[in-house]
């Protein structure tokens, strides 16, 4: 039940008891190339050594014998083709990279550094032990461990999966979220523009942070401002989807109908305001193994209350062991206004220039504006009784677009 008027959350306490109502994430079993955008959830230990066998790292010659500079050369060896054979002293085989190399090869020596007189190669190059040879085991030798899981399976973790040659891998189910927006102002993508209205906006900042992870979604629609039309979304949402995402009708206003419904239905109340800006409405319940974050409908308050708390909240859900946001210490190149009632989250272009990250300015902070976003790739964290901060003073940092900056 929601206490009208009730205490407002500071941030890291909301964010908390939002990230303590995590039930546990299941773990299954899948084809290795089906693991793409899917978070680890097994350590990866290796089955055998890498390399198993002794390679060549260049095109040349394996020799036997350091004490001469002439060998007889004896066979070819192509990558893929099996080797059962010991050179004698004074006899060579021809390799390519990365064939394998005969067993007791004292040394590989480059094209390059050869001459071939017949069935005869005479060497041009100083020769030491084990030159050129990619030896058993160098690389990563057996029952080592290579990549931690709950982390996610990326354009740099996905090859190494497939170059260790796993046919399975066991990774984190996914969440199933459903999206819906309220308001009677709404229109959708390709309507005509009307005086007075907003286009939807919330539900593609919403689908664009679950496309990014390839979260599994379903967009229900917008919800015109009626009782009975967002009571009955929650009613069949809910039955449906591990997290439900709603946007506006939480405020005070007479037709906030997502706060009521969600009161009258009895659901836990786990966060009912914070003291940010933006974004200080923000309404979290739970209903059995169903989360639900009502959301504010400014665009700016909607995207700062994502990624302070939908986003961690579903990076964890989805098994990531590193979920929090990257905070780093900031230095202003600009003024940056806040009120000491309530930590701010200035929206800020954050950069990393000769070993500091600073923090400059995008203009306007107003909740109703939201244009300037295209500019911003972290936010400027004011706390709770600083208030103004001017260009050289040092704050906290928030970056959601970590690879921005580097």
């Amino acid at each position: 039940m929601i206490k009208e008027g009730g205490m407002m959350l500071k941030y890291e306490d909301a964010k908390d008891i939002i990230l303590n109502c995590f039930n546990e994430v299941k773990a299954k079993s899948i084809n290795v190339i089906k693991s793409f955008n899917y978070v680890l959830a097994e350590d990866i230990v290796t089955i055998r050594d890498y390399p198993d066998t002794k390679k060549s790292a260049v095109d040349g010659f394996a020799i036997k014998g350091l004490d001469r500079n002439s060998y007889r050369i004896v066979n070819t060896f192509s990558p893929g083709m099996q080797v059962d054979i010991n050179l004698g002293k004074g006899e060579a085989v021809f390799v390519m990279t990365g064939a394998v190399v005969p067993e007791n090869a004292d040394a590989v020596v480059r094209v390059e550094d050869c001459v071939i007189d017949g069935d005869i190669v005479t060497i041009n190059c100083n020769l030491t032990n084990g030159m050129n040879i990619n030896n058993i085991g160098e690389e990563v030798g057996i029952n080592q461990h290579v990549v931690t899981k709950g982390v996610l399976i990326n354009e740099r973790i996905f090859p190494i999966l497939c170059y260790l040659g796993l046919k399975e891998v066991k990774v984190y189910e996914k969440p199933k979220v459903g999206i819906f927006t309220t308001g009677n102002e709404i229109l959708e993508l390709g309507e005509d523009y009307r005086k007075g209205f907003v286009y939807n906006t919330n539900r593609y900042i919403a689908e664009c942070f679950l496309k990014k992870l390839e979260i599994p979604y379903e967009y229900y629609g917008n919800i015109i401002d009626d009782e009975n039309s967002v009571f009955n979304a929650f009613a069949e949402m809910t039955e449906k989807y591990d997290i439900i995402i709603s946007s506006g009708g939480i405020s005070m206003g007479k037709y906030d109908f997502v706060k009521k419904v969600l009161n009258d239905k009895k659901f836990d109340i786990v966060v009912n305001k914070t003291k940010i800006k933006p974004g200080s409405p923000l309404l979290v319940a739970r209903n059995n193994n169903c989360m639900i974050f009502g959301m504010p409908g400014y665009p700016a308050a909607f995207f700062t209350n994502f990624v302070l708390y939908l986003l961690p909240f579903i990076k964890k859900a989805c098994g990531f062991r590193d979920f929090e946001n990257k905070i780093v210490d900031v230095i202003l190149k600009d003024y940056m206004h806040s009120r000491k009632s309530s930590d701010y989250f200035n929206r800020a272009t954050i950069k990393y220039e000769n070993g500091n990250f600073l923090a400059y300015g995008v203009g306007s902070q107003k909740t109703s504006h939201f244009i300037n976003f295209a500019k911003v790739n972290g936010f400027v964290r004011i706390k709770e009784g600083v208030g103004d901060l001017k260009a050289g003073d040092k704050c906290e940092g928030l970056i959601f677009n970590f690879e921005s900056i580097l």
